[in-house]
């Protein structure tokens, strides 16, 4: 009997752990101050749309030799965001999961989602004052930030996350129609070699800046590609790689070149000594 109680009471420990791994962890996330607004560029995007339609938008911007990423979010008739943060695919630090919070929304029943609208909303000095709450939750190892307001709002909604600062960028697919992603500056990605995006996006462009904008549709998008990847690298380095493999080859075929003249060189040599040799004998056979 004691045997079979302690075989029950482990495997109630054991349901009880699972049961609580699989739970919902909640916890508050407090914004001390506002934003800096003028941190974030507020781009008002159209998918070459002729009637001025504006849809929900996330756009990416990545930062050289940064371990940060800007978020800029147009939101049309929402209530509710939710924030991927891109190290819940590495394991992160729990410690400011979203930093420079910056809100310019109005009241959707008060908003007219055009892109004058956005344009006003973008010149702002100061962030609107529509309360809002801001949770993390973890569902089964999923780390997910919930933004919510009392009402649906639009406008623009911006944010810092934390990156691993290395040259790829992998986030969760989320509910925006449209997913962009803007490099750094003088970087690019599209080389099999040193790096590509995944899924494939649906169109590559270049802003006034010479950035290269990746974008995404959702609603284009495969049910199962639910990340995305981008690989990136700077302009110069597919010919810097170039020229050092055409350094490498010069260098091999100089020392090949060297190898055959010495080759040839040592042959000379050892067909005068064999002469050398035939004439000594030559003479030992004369006398």
């Amino acid at each position: 009997m004691k045997m079979r109680t302690k075989i029950v009471f482990m495997l109630l420990a054991l349901m009880v752990v699972f049961v609580s791994g699989c739970m919902e962890q909640k916890k508050e996330i407090v914004i001390d101050k506002p934003g800096n607004i003028s941190s974030y560029e507020f781009d008002i995007f159209q998918n070459e749309s002729s009637n001025q339609t504006l849809a929900n938008t996330t756009t990416y911007y990545l930062l050289a030799n940064d371990t940060k990423v800007q978020v800029v979010n147009m939101v049309v008739n929402t209530s509710k965001l939710e924030i991927y943060p891109p190290d819940i695919l590495d394991g992160g630090s729990e410690e400011s999961p979203i930093q420079n919070f910056v809100q310019l929304v109005g009241p959707a029943n008060e908003t007219t989602a055009n892109p004058k609208t956005f344009e006003e909303l973008s010149s702002r000095n100061e962030t609107s004052a529509i309360n809002y709450t801001l949770t993390q939750e973890v569902t089964q190892g999923v780390k997910v930030i919930n933004l919510e307001f009392k009402e649906p709002v639009t406008g623009f909604i911006a944010y810092t996350l934390e990156t691993s600062g290395e040259q790829s960028f992998t986030f969760v697919k989320h509910d925006s129609e449209f997913i962009r992603v803007v490099l750094p500056e003088g970087y690019v990605t599209g080389n099999r070699v040193f790096g590509i995006a995944r899924p494939e996006p649906s169109s590559i462009t270049y802003d006034e800046k010479g950035r290269q904008t990746l974008l995404w549709i959702s609603s284009k998008m495969g049910e199962r590609e639910e990340t995305i990847q981008v690989k990136y690298y700077t302009k110069s380095a597919p010919l810097l790689f170039s020229a050092a493999i055409i350094v490498l080859l010069c260098g091999v075929g100089l020392v090949l070149l060297h190898y055959s003249r010495s080759k040839k060189k040592l042959e000379a040599v050892r067909g005068i000594l064999d002469l050398e040799k035939e004439y000594e004998r030559e003479q030992r056979k004369r006398k």
